[in-house]
C-alpha cells in the first residue's frame, strides 16, 4: 500500500440509527450498530490502515479498546464538526471518513480509496445523495446532512467520485435494513 492514510470512523453512540426506531428497539439498534463498526474495523485492518474512532461514548469508547482502536472525543455539534475536529487533529496526514452504516465495506474497498485519495480528495456518494466516505488529507469543508454529497463536489470540484456497492450502500432505512437480513435477529422487522 502506498499510503498510510487513518481511518476515521465517526460514532455518536451505539443507540443510534434512529431512522430505524420503528422496526428495531434500542438493544437490537444497539447491536446492529456494533456489528457494523466492527466490520468496518475488520476492513480497514485487513486494508492495513490505522483507525480511531470519534465518539464520547463510554461503550464505544471500550468497543474501540477491545479493537484496538483509539477514540478521540466528539465536540457534540454535529457530524460535520466531529469530523472537522478528527482531521484538524491529524494536521496534514492522510485520512479517510467513515461511515459506520455500510455493510458491504471491504478492505479492497478501503483500499482503492485510500490509493485515489493520495492523488487527490475521494468522495463517495450514498444511493441517495449523502456522502459515505470521504478521503483527503489536511482540512476538508464537511457539509453532511441530506443531500450532502452534491455540496461536498461544489466545494471540492476536483475531487475523484468512487462508486461502488461496498461504500456506496448504507442503512438508512427499513427497507435498506430488510435487504440485509443476516445483520439483524429473526423476528426484528415488524410486520
Amino acid at each position: 500500500m502506498t499510503t498510510s492514510a487513518t481511518v476515521v470512523l465517526p460514532v455518536r453512540d451505539f443507540d443510534g440509527m434512529s431512522r430505524l426506531d420503528g422496526v428495531l428497539s434500542p438493544r437490537q439498534r444497539a447491536t446492529l450498530t456494533r456489528a457494523l463498526c466492527t466490520r468496518a474495523v475488520a476492513a480497514a485492518r485487513e486494508a492495513g490502515l490505522r483507525l480511531v474512532a470519534v465518539s464520547s461514548s463510554n461503550d464505544v469508547t471500550r468497543w474501540a479498546d477491545q479493537q484496538g482502536s483509539e477514540t478521540w472525543p466528539d465536540p457534540g455539534a454535529g457530524l460535520s464538526v466531529a469530523a472537522s475536529a478528527a482531521v484538524e487533529r491529524m494536521g496534514h496526514d492522510p485520512w479517510i471518513m467513515l461511515h459506520a452504516d455500510l455493510p458491504l465495506v471491504t478492505a479492497a474497498s478501503l483500499h482503492d480509496v485510500a490509493e485515489a485519495g493520495s492523488r487527490a480528495p475521494v468522495l463517495v456518494p450514498s444511493h441517495d445523495g449523502g456522502t459515505n466516505v470521504i478521503a483527503s488529507e489536511g482540512s476538508f469543508p464537511f457539509a453532511y446532512g441530506i443531500g450532502s454529497f452534491h455540496r461536498h463536489f461544489s466545494a471540492v470540484p476536483n475531487a475523484t467520485i468512487i462508486t461502488t456497492p461496498a461504500l456506496s450502500i448504507d442503512i438508512d432505512s427499513p427497507t435498506q435494513l430488510a435487504a440485509f437480513p443476516e445483520l439483524i435477529e429473526p423476528s426484528t422487522l415488524s410486520p
